[in-house]
């Protein structure tokens, strides 16, 4: 095997040129079959995601939560939507990796060119899987970048993922450091629960979401949230995720002023899936905004309350959300409401000449 730190994926891309496969046929498929031959001793078979992988990739993503404490990003329901939305091109974009009996083994997506998704069974982990994986994630993102513009491959890791952290610097990602987010926590048991929605200004009220409002509920997130990369904004992976088994429209609420428009959102979630398979009862704050115009009045807060209470109607036992940590506002509203801190989520970036 090559080298097992940040040499190795420096050997893997070494190993993608012509010289190194003079016999082969000059294609980017064709080097990149041969060079998982070359290194894995399992001869792992690579191949794109179709859609009869559902299942199976939804299974490891699960296995390898079970396995990894604080990878709880993308959930089961939010992978089927990412991989449903048409604007992802699933044959040159995804990768599976299997073995010699057809055994999944590692997947990997990579989104707008640079954002990279990946994970593996917990008993396959290791530096040559990753450093294979993120080879490939290499190759793509140099096929569509434009000419001598400057590669890099961005994915996220939280501060409790110390293998994951320690893999990533073997690799050569460094943590951005023009900010990062905090994941927060609260109980949603009994006594714990809100009592009430918060009171609403007068002609406010509180409704899900119509699916005739999508477009101007998806400009106004957009207009909250433009940095927001994993947020599912485009109107495919929102369709998408709606078309999910694990979304209830429920509780996904808009917040209507007296003329009818909209004026914020708080879309919950539960997580079936992550119930069934790993017993968890977690209920989600995924997206919470409110437009400029209606701010302090009252509605976020009313919004929060609104979709805990639900959560918790659901059986959630507890809430979790993910919030920038320069969001001195939202973090005071969200301590006001009994939310405290579990662990910081950083972006890392692996950049290539």
């Amino acid at each position: 095997m090559p080298k097992t730190d940040s040499a190795m994926l420096e050997h893997c891309l070494t190993l993608f040129t012509p010289e190194w496969w003079e016999q082969a046929p000059a294609t980017t498929d064709a080097r990149w079959a041969r060079e998982e031959h070359a290194m894995e001793p399992e001869r792992l078979r690579s191949r794109a995601y179709r859609a009869d992988d559902q299942r199976a990739v939804v299974e490891l993503l699960l296995s390898a939560q079970a396995a990894e404490p604080g990878f709880d990003w993308p959930g089961a329901g939010q992978l089927r939507a990412l991989l449903a939305d048409p604007a992802l091109d699933l044959a040159r974009n995804t990768c599976l990796w299997e073995d010699a009996h057809g055994k999944l083994i590692a997947f990997a997506v990579l989104r707008a060119g640079r954002y990279l998704l990946w994970f593996t069974r917990p008993s396959a982990r290791g530096d040559g899987l990753d450093a294979l994986i993120v080879a490939w994630a290499t190759l793509r993102a140099r096929a569509q970048a434009a000419d001598g513009a400057t590669i890099a491959l961005r994915t996220e890791a939280r501060s409790i993922q110390t293998e994951r952290l320690a893999a990533l610097a073997r690799l050569g990602f460094v943590a951005h450091t023009d900010g990062y987010s905090v994941r927060l926590t609260r109980s949603l048991a009994t006594a714990d629960a809100p009592s009430a929605v918060g009171e609403l200004p007068a002609g406010y009220r509180i409704r899900p979401l119509a699916p005739a409002e999508l477009s101007d509920y998806l400009a106004l997130a957009r207009e909250l949230f433009p940095r927001a990369s994993r947020l599912p904004l485009s109107e495919g992976r929102r369709r998408a995720l709606m078309d999910d088994p694990a979304y209830t429209p429920s509780l996904d609420l808009v917040v209507e002023a007296a003329d009818g428009a909209l004026a914020g959102f708080c879309h919950s979630a539960l997580r079936p899936d992550e119930r069934e398979r790993l017993g968890r009862r977690a209920g989600w704050i995924e997206l919470l905004g409110v437009a400029p115009a209606h701010r302090h009045v009252g509605l976020a807060r009313a919004l929060l309350r609104a979709g805990l209470l639900a959560l918790a109607d659901y059986g959630a036992d507890c809430a979790l959300l993910t919030i920038r940590a320069d969001n001195t506002s939202a973090r005071a509203l969200y301590a006001s409401e009994g939310f405290t801190p579990l662990f910081e989520e950083r972006a890392y970036t692996l950049t290539l000449a």
